[in-house]
């Protein structure tokens, strides 16, 4: 028996009154269909951000926290392997997008509050440390790519000494000749937890929390071409604290969000569905991570999947909807699923996270089938 198959078996046999008491309850909780891989053994695995390209290979951006390195992994779907990569020193909070071509674009954070951005030429890895006018540039930042593959970063920044300090939402974008930075959002405390997207207009959207105690709560910013457009989805008329933020776009360009709700630790879907956004409760947990990073992801009928960590029970969750209702299911267990990331692709999800202790990527994929079956359909069966 081979040791992965061991470490599957034993970690079902921990699940099992775990997946029974899921059961007497109406929850359904499978951990059978899932397989997992550890992709750097002890070389890091924080703030790991994942995707996948069109012929199915798996890219990631992720922390050696140890190390203080920017590392990069990617999976030949062929060959069924890893290949890692240190790239950079950094402090951290990476965003990965891959362009036309299918090659990885990253941004992170250096260890001194700089704004970082390197990417793979077709030759070898180009980099550059952005020169940007602020005191410090912190906690995560999130890349996309418009058109023609030019990057826009999104970033939260400090700025300002003493009590006249301003923490605030700004982006950079290359226009082909230089780089061009704007402020989405100047209401104090704004950006903390960001990640945009580009629509296919070409035009970015970005969902992020603010976390000033008076100002606190989820928003969305939208680029017209001239000026960003921000909405306060909660704390509006009070402060509402929330964590976690990350933002898929659907096939209409319209934004689909998770996020955790501080105020009643509850794990939330937003969506904007023709022109009014919706917010649902999908799952509560005991406690919420701190800096994490939940994920999101689309099928190809614009179903969301999410996940996230609970870190009072130790358990990494992904949620998703069955006749109209949020369904979850257990990943991992004992303290893994720190920063997941999620896509879903080839027929399948993939996720990568944090193992317990920081030092190690760890990978986890099942199939989805078609029309939601394997652990959707059994959860379908289950609820009849």
């Amino acid at each position: 028996m081979k040791t992965r198959d061991r470490r599957q078996i034993a970690g079902i046999r921990q699940l099992l009154p775990i997946l029974t008491l899921a059961i007497c309850c109406g929850t359904w909780l499978d951990a059978a269909d899932w397989r997992m891989e550890t992709v750097d053994p002890g070389g890091g695995g924080k703030f790991s951000s994942l995707k996948l390209d069109k012929s199915g290979n798996a890219h990631v951006a992720y922390y050696d926290e140890a190390r203080h390195q920017l590392k990069y992994a990617f999976r030949d779907r062929k060959l069924n392997k890893w290949f890692t990569i240190s790239l950079d020193s950094t402090g951290g909070f990476c965003s990965l997008a891959l362009d036309s071509k299918q090659r990885p674009h990253i941004s992170y954070l250096l260890g001194n509050g700089k704004l970082n951005y390197i990417h793979w030429n077709g030759t070898s890895w180009d980099k550059q440390t952005l020169e940007i006018n602020a005191k410090e540039i912190s906690f995560y930042t999130s890349i996309t790519l418009g058109p023609k593959d030019y990057p826009r970063i999104g970033y939260y920044e400090y700025w300002g000494l003493g009590d006249n300090y301003k923490l605030h939402l700004r982006n950079v974008a290359w226009t082909g000749e230089r780089w061009e930075v704007n402020t989405i959002d100047t209401t104090p405390g704004s950006g903390k937890f960001n990640s945009i997207a580009t629509a296919t207009s070409g035009l970015p959207q970005i969902a992020y929390a603010n976390v000033k105690a008076e100002n606190a709560g989820l928003r969305y910013a939208a680029w017209n071409g001239k000026s960003w457009a921000v909405t306060v989805l909660e704390g509006a008329t009070e402060p509402h604290p929330v964590y976690s933020v990350a933002m898929a776009l659907d096939k209409n360009d319209e934004p689909r969000i998770v996020y955790t709700d501080l105020t009643t630790n509850v794990v939330k879907y937003a969506a904007m569905e023709k022109g009014k956004w919706q917010i649902q409760p999908v799952d509560s947990v005991v406690e919420a991570a701190y800096p994490d990073r939940n994920g999101i992801a689309l099928d190809e009928e614009g179903n969301p999947y999410l996940s996230y960590y609970d870190a009072g029970a130790g358990v990494l969750k992904v949620a998703y909807k069955l006749n109209g209702k949020w369904v979850t299911e257990t990943v991992d267990q004992n303290s893994n699923g720190f920063t997941s990331s999620l896509q879903i692709g080839q027929g399948s999800i993939w996720m990568t996270y944090s193992d317990a202790s920081g030092r190690s990527l760890q990978f986890a994929y099942r199939e989805l089938g078609p029309s939601g079956t394997g652990a959707e359909a059994q959860a379908a069966s289950q609820n009849k």
